[in-house]
C-alpha cells in the first residue's frame, strides 16, 4: 500500500514544492484557463524535481530546488506583468530556461554527495544557489538568442 507520510525532515520539501503551486496559481488568471495556465507555470517545476528521484536528494536538496524554482517563478512572472505590453511569448522565455535549472538541480545534488558532513540548512542553500546560478545563465543566454528580454 502508498503511504503518503512525511516525516519531519521532509517538510521543508513539501513547503517549496506547495509555494511552486501557490506562485503558480496565484500567477494563473482567474478564468476558464486558469488549470492550463498553472500547470503550465508548475509542470517545469516538477520536472525538475522529479529528475532528483534517481539521485536520491535529500529533503533539504529537494527544499533548496523547489524554493529556488518557486522564487524564479515569481521574479519571471513579476517581470512579464509589470511590462508596458504584457507578451504571452515571453512565457516561452520561462520554460527555456528549465535545462538550466536541471543542470543547476542535477550539478547541485551531484555535489552534496560528497558532503556528508554538511548540515541540512547548507545543503538546501547550496542547491537553491546552484539552481538560481544556472538558470541565471540559462535566462540570459535566452535572453540574448531567441527572446528579446531589453525594456520596452
Amino acid at each position: 500500500m502508498l503511504s503518503w507520510r512525511i516525516t519531519f525532515s521532509q517538510v521543508p520539501g513539501a513547503l517549496g514544492i506547495a509555494c511552486g503551486l501557490v506562485v503558480a496559481g496565484i500567477l494563473a488568471p482567474k478564468d476558464t484557463y486558469f488549470l492550463p495556465n498553472a500547470f503550465f507555470y508548475w509542470v517545469p517545476q516538477l520536472i525538475v524535481l522529479l529528475l532528483l528521484i534517481p539521485l536520491r536528494a535529500s529533503a533539504a536538496v529537494v527544499a533548496g530546488v523547489s524554493f529556488a524554482l518557486a522564487a524564479y517563478l515569481a521574479a519571471f512572472g513579476a517581470w512579464v506583468f509589470t511590462r508596458q505590453h504584457p507578451d504571452s511569448m515571453a512565457w516561452l522565455g520561462y520554460v527555456f530556461s528549465f535545462p538550466g535549472a536541471a543542470l543547476g538541480a542535477l550539478s547541485g545534488t551531484l555535489w552534496l554527495r560528497d558532503q556528508p558532513k554538511m548540515v541540512p540548512l547548507a545543503k538546501g542553500c547550496v542547491a537553491a544557489v546552484a539552481v538560481l546560478l544556472w538558470l541565471t545563465l540559462n535566462q540570459a543566454l535566452v535572453c540574448i538568442t531567441v527572446i528579446y528580454c531589453g525594456g520596452k
